[in-house]
């Protein structure tokens, strides 16, 4: 598989979100994406803008695009259900033309499910929970009535009519570092996400996940969603990256382990950040989202790394 390259939108107004989506569109990127938070993690003031409802905000991007596909970084089953986000997501799919990819996950922010009353469980339970989502929403996209008796949810004869454009489904990502989200994604995903890992890590967990695979290892996806901080060298880039991340929000990123993730991330001049994603691509790595803290990085990217990508 060749590499597909994925635009992070974060938190931001309407106007500028549907901006960038269709700047990634004109520049090359293969699809976007968005966190998917009932509140957003990183707010360290009550007058900050906050983030709006994920699959809503991507519905109106797959209408304002015409060829770049739409997908979640990741969607938390819990918040809407299998049933409902199979519905959505065959909707979403006539409607874009085959645009839309699901990614999931288990979600990891205790406050916004305690804050909107959807059960917070251990991780063991959360994988579970989203193990028997995945199964039900794969069935009712390809099987013409689904019934269900599971320990999460219960389905008496539902069915999903039309059916998602992309046959036999739209594929299905499955979010998450740890080992219960890695079995999940070789049981029943097209593809497992990871996040902030330096090549040699994501060698290692590519290996561990690739016998689980059995026969669809080929053309199986693997994704790592990175930072990308772009500077004359990657300790010019550091210099920048702590100007613009203050104290406070540095510790949120320490609580939700996003500080190892930009320790990790792809940074320097456009070569040096050409050549760490080549390193990437040479473990087995077919799936890049980029996700950028400065929009002129985001810029400086579609201009002089994204050409020489599509090189090749």
């Amino acid at each position: 598989m060749s590499l597909e390259l994925g635009f992070f939108i974060p938190p931001t107004p309407p106007e500028e979100f549907i901006k960038m989506a269709l700047r990634a569109e004109e520049t090359g990127y293969d699809f976007i994406t968005c966190d998917d938070h009932m509140i957003y993690p990183f707010s360290v003031d009550e007058q900050e803008y906050g983030i709006h409802e994920a699959w809503t905000a991507m519905t109106y991007v797959a209408g304002a695009t015409s060829r770049i596909s739409v997908s979640h970084m990741v969607l938390v089953t819990t918040f809407r259900g299998p049933g409902l986000i199979a519905k959505m997501g065959a909707t979403l799919d006539q409607f874009s033309g085959g645009r839309m990819d699901l990614t999931v996950g288990a979600g990891w922010f205790e406050r916004e499910f305690r804050a909107f009353d959807f059960p917070w469980e251990g991780h063991k339970e959360r994988v579970e929970r989203e193990r028997e989502a995945v199964g039900i929403i794969r069935s009712l996209w390809t099987e013409p009535r689904v019934s269900v008796e599971g320990k999460y949810y219960r389905l008496d004869d539902a069915e999903v009519t039309p059916k998602p454009l992309q046959k036999p489904a739209p594929p299905i990502w499955i979010g998450g570092d740890s080992k219960r989200s890695m079995k999940l994604a070789a049981d029943l995903g097209d593809g497992w996400l990871v996040h902030g890992h330096q090549p040699h890590e994501i060698s290692k967990m590519f290996q561990g996940i690739k016998p689980l695979l059995g026969r669809k290892a080929e053309g199986y996806g693997l994704g790592l969603a990175a930072f990308v901080i772009m500077g004359s060298s990657p300790d010019a880039a550091t210099i920048k990256m702590k100007k613009m991340i203050s104290p406070a929000v540095w510790e949120r990123f320490q609580m939700a382990g996003i500080r190892h993730e930009l320790n990790n991330r792809i940074s320097g001049n456009p070569q040096q950040c050409l050549d760490r994603i080549k390193e990437y691509e040479k473990v087995g790595l077919n799936r890049l989202i980029c996700i950028f803290l400065d929009p002129e990085d985001a810029e400086y990217f579609a201009q002089e790394v994204l050409p020489e990508l599509r090189r090749g």
